[in-house]
């Protein structure tokens, strides 16, 4: 068996995979017998039947079978003693492939087309310049944190007019044809996006009632379903003008800042003074701060060096490979419409790894469990449950890298971690102190 390789550009290949009887007859015989001695035809004993009959029944499936195994292990035996780096994986070339007739034929040759990776290599010899923004903490953003925090082991209590962060009871209703009525429905005023919309109800009181729009309520389809009680798809049937009636208002009251509250919010005894819980604040938002900052400065040194790389990138076939491997999943226009995010992370993806290998960058299992914890740590806080034990902590990390999936997306998060700790020293940071508020419009 023979595999030659025809370069169509400095982009792509050709890899005609040539096959001859010798190649395959004696694993073909091999499993024709297997199947002669399994199979159970009728009029026959076990083991009994005729060669010919068992070539007729399952000749064509076995030597297509043989064949696919055989171009399947010489194209990864070819791809790594050639040492050729490519991009997906090779692909048959229907433009080239000649019509197989499995009868008469004896000797095959199939044709794959393959994508060159470009080469790349990171060097510092012309500096490059980043921005990193320092977040600094003002008052404000302490006493915004720890409002957040005690609102969160606050109380709900009833009130007669409402506020920022009160939840209401409503009635939804609306006049005409097809009108829908809504009884018993809840809007909660922080989940509001827009702020218009969120003024017009601040200050509303029991009984009183109040046009709306819906889609100024909330932005997800989920959320705005919930609210009418009806399922998602029927949303685009429905008229977003109603007339909302408040039937109740259940306001936050902040928890006041004693051991009861120190206890709940970060464990028993783990706070015993009020200065020990404006230290444990200011400690958290800087953390958070810093991981807004490193956040930053991964995407902003990620865009730098790809757009700086300007990788080439064999497209035609990435897409006909990607429309391959995603068949039934994906369409050609959607391939096309998200084409140009997917060279940005393939680009990066290549970056890394050239970092990677030529700083000799390596993980242990202290990084992957570090950064399990750590990705256990935000997704819980998510859902507001934060200051956890350490035990339980790992227990949940440890969930997350217990399936293989889990296992490689900790592992690339934690090589990316290394990536940019090095980048920010390979790289010259031009250091900038800014707000929180002016950092968050970067993002806008």
């Amino acid at each position: 068996m023979d595999i030659i390789k025809q370069n169509i550009d400095e982009l792509g290949a050709l890899l005609r995979v040539q096959i001859v009887k010798t190649d395959y007859e004696e694993a073909v015989r091999k499993s024709l017998n297997a199947h002669r001695r399994k199979a159970e035809i009728k009029g026959f004993r076990p083991g009994m039947a005729p060669m010919s009959l068992i070539q007729k029944m399952y000749g064509h499936s076995i030597l297509i079978d043989e064949i696919n195994r055989l171009i399947t292990e010489s194209l990864e035996k070819y791809l790594e003693t050639e040492k050729l780096n490519i991009v997906g994986e090779p692909i048959p070339c229907d433009d080239e492939q000649k019509s197989i007739d499995w009868d008469n034929q004896s000797d095959f040759e199939f044709v794959y087309e393959i994508g060159y990776a470009p080469q790349y290599e990171f060097k510092t010899d012309q500096p490059i310049q980043v921005p990193f923004y320092n977040i600094t903490i003002s008052d404000k953003d302490k006493a915004d944190y720890i409002d957040h925090i005690r609102l969160n082991y606050g109380k709900y209590e009833d009130a007669e007019a409402t506020d920022e962060n009160d939840i209401l009871r409503v009635n939804l209703n609306q006049d005409g044809e097809n009108a829908l009525q809504v009884e018993d429905a809840f809007i909660s005023m922080k989940l509001i996006e827009n702020q218009e919309q969120k003024s017009r109800l601040l200050g509303i009181k029991i009984g009183e009632t109040v046009a709306v729009n819906i889609n100024n309520i909330y932005a997800k389809d989920e959320q705005k379903a919930s609210l009418l009680k009806i399922k998602k798809e029927e949303l685009e049937k429905i008229n977003p003008e109603f007339n909302i009636t408040v039937i109740k208002i259940r306001t936050n009251k902040k928890a006041d800042i004693n051991q009861e509250f120190f206890d709940a919010a970060y464990g028993k005894d783990s706070i015993k003074s009020e200065e020990e819980f404006m230290q444990k604040a200011t400690d958290e938002i800087t953390i958070s701060y810093e991981e807004s900052s490193n956040y930053k400065f991964a995407e902003d040194i990620r865009k730098t060096l790809v757009e700086k790389a300007d990788l080439k990138f064999p497209e035609t076939f990435l897409k006909k490979w990607l429309l391959l491997i995603n068949e039934n999943k994906l369409t050609a226009e959607q391939i096309d419409r998200d084409f140009d995010f997917f060279l940005r992370d393939l680009s990066w993806q290549i970056i890394s790894n050239s970092i990677v290998k030529e700083n000799d960058i390596k993980i242990e299992d202290a990084d992957i469990k570090a950064t399990a914890i750590e990705t256990a740590r935000h997704q819980l806080a998510h859902y507001g449950m934060k200051n956890l034990p350490d035990e339980q902590l790992e227990s949940f990390a440890q969930r997350i890298v217990s399936s293989e999936q889990g296992m490689h997306d900790i592992a690339k998060k934690a090589i990316d971690n290394k990536v940019f700790e090095y980048l920010k020293t390979a790289v010259k940071l031009e250091e900038i102190n800014l707000s929180i508020d002016d950092f968050n419009k970067l993002f806008d």
